[in-house]
């Protein structure tokens, strides 16, 4: 699943080492402000989990980044109730935080100049949407007086 949003609070890194395998670990909750739908007046939050000092580092995400994620939810069993996880698989930066984007070195820079201008169109397209547009709902007020069905996406 993508959302995107601000990263509004970066929680300090969690360590140890596994009891089973022996091998060290780290992670690290991250949580985001977006917009579900077209008319929201208050963000909604998310909170996200990096697993990996290797995917910390990569993601280097700092408070008020804007940033499109790409995450997954999983689901544990502890004494006998049931937990849900949202694990962070990618980030991308929009926005004001495009620049903190990775380029490859051996990309030519006239085509990371065309991929900065096309990111910058694609965030003015997307602009009045609240969230970006990034669930393509429309901009919108869904109306649920009169028992009529709303139109959400779920």
């Amino acid at each position: 699943m993508e959302l995107e949003g601000k990263i509004s609070v970066v929680m300090p890194a969690a360590s140890g080492v596994s009891q089973s395998t022996g091998n060290p670990w780290m992670s690290q909750e991250y949580v985001m402000e977006y917009f579900w739908f077209p008319n929201q007046t208050n963000p909604s939050k998310i909170v996200m989990r990096a697993f990996g000092e290797d995917r910390i580092k990569q993601f280097n995400l700092q408070p008020n980044d804007e940033v499109r994620v790409r995450f997954h939810i999983e689901a544990h069993e502890y004494n006998g109730r049931w937990f849900n996880e949202t694990r962070l698989d990618a980030v991308t930066f929009i926005g004001a935080s495009a620049s903190k984007n990775p380029q490859p070195a051996n990309q030519p820079a006239q085509q990371a100049n065309t991929q900065a201008a096309g990111q910058q169109q694609q965030t003015q397209q997307t602009a009045g949407v609240p969230g970006g547009g990034a669930l393509g709902l429309p901009n919108t007020p869904q109306s649920t007086a009169g028992g009529e069905a709303d139109d959400l996406p779920f």
